[in-house]
């Protein structure tokens, strides 16, 4: 069974040789690796060159992002699995004959996750966490994907279009979504295993981008709550993120409309129950009001949130709530 690896890269020399030579040094025998690196001047296509043997494709021109970079590299893929390790992450050994042989026992499974490392930039290391095997609703309202242990059959990627291209923090959630919408759940696998390292350094998307993650997760759910008619959900969405974007509408219509519901429920709990500035404190007034008295679908966290929340929305509007954060700071 053939695995496709994309790496898309840019400016990222410092990083690239680890990451090449964690696919290069991989035991199992059909892996078509393919670096996509988007014009790099930091001495990237020198290291690119020395691997070049090994890549079944490489290019070294200007590109129009991440996302962009991965279709390039599809588009030139013929394996029957696909992942992508990011110039800056690197696979942990054996991993991908681990990945063809739970592709090659049952042609059912559409995607296989499993765990990663977060590897600091001191160098010290954690496991991250893994999701739920049974808890198949998290799979959409509170996602975990792990991209760099995350592989998918390529005919299903195909079939949905890879990666959306509107998309630079997120696609890797984008597909997630797509995919299950588009396939269903009984084709997912969750593996406790380890089988990749994301890597956190000062220059990495993760490590300063979390308000543009935040942003296209919500471009995301707009438009689904548009899709499956629940405006009123999407209206309190639009408060607090203007949709700046467009990204490619997911597979979903009326009848998924309390999943989606459900999964705006979880990211406005995160992302604005702190009513840290007006603007949440309005969408969570909304929020309270739309989702009065029957909370659903949350878990251990997002009842706690709610709970938090509750109270907080027990002050009679804006002024009157910020007096009182600030009476309960000064008697902390």
């Amino acid at each position: 069974m053939r695995i496709t690896i994309i790496t898309p890269s840019f400016q990222q020399a410092d990083f690239l040789e680890e990451c090449l030579r964690s696919v290069a040094t991989q035991d199992h025998p059909e892996v078509e690796h393919i670096v996509v690196d988007g014009g790099s001047t930091d001495g990237s296509v020198d290291i690119i060159q020395r691997y070049a043997s090994g890549l079944a494709w490489w290019c070294s021109v200007k590109d129009e992002g991440q996302s962009d970079a991965i279709n390039k590299g599809l588009a030139h893929a013929t394996g029957e699995v696909f992942g992508w390790i990011n110039s800056d992450d690197l696979l942990l050994p054996g991993a991908l004959r681990e990945v063809a042989e739970v592709f090659a026992s049952d042609p059912a499974i559409t995607v296989v996750t499993a765990r990663r490392r977060k590897r600091h930039a001191d160098g010290s290391e954690e496991v991250m966490p893994l999701e739920s095997d049974r808890d198949v609703p998290a799979w959409f309202v509170r996602p975990l994907v792990n991209q760099q242990a995350t592989f998918y059959r390529m005919d299903v990627v195909r079939e949905v279009g890879g990666v959306d291209t509107m998309l630079h923090y997120v696609m890797d959630l984008e597909l997630w979504w797509r995919v299950l919408f588009t396939k269903g759940t009984a084709g997912v696998r969750v593996l406790d295993r380890e089988w990749a390292v994301f890597r956190m350094h000062a220059a990495s998307k993760s490590t300063g981008g979390m308000p543009a993650f935040v942003a296209e997760t919500a471009a995301l759910l707009h438009d689904a709550c548009v899709q499956v008619g629940a405006s009123e959900w999407s209206a309190i969405l639009a408060l607090g993120h203007p949709q700046r974007i467009a990204p490619r509408s997911l597979p979903v219509d009326g009848r998924h409309r309390d999943r989606v519901v459900a999964m705006a429920f979880h990211f406005l709990l995160k992302w604005h129950c702190g009513c840290h500035d007006r603007t949440s404190y309005r969408m969570m007034r909304r929020l309270h009001a739309l989702a009065q008295g029957h909370p659903r679908g949350l878990d251990a966290k997002d009842l706690e949130r709610w709970a938090a929340l509750e109270h907080r929305m027990r002050a009679p509007g804006w002024w009157a709530f910020l007096l009182q954060r600030k009476w309960k700071h000064l008697f902390a």
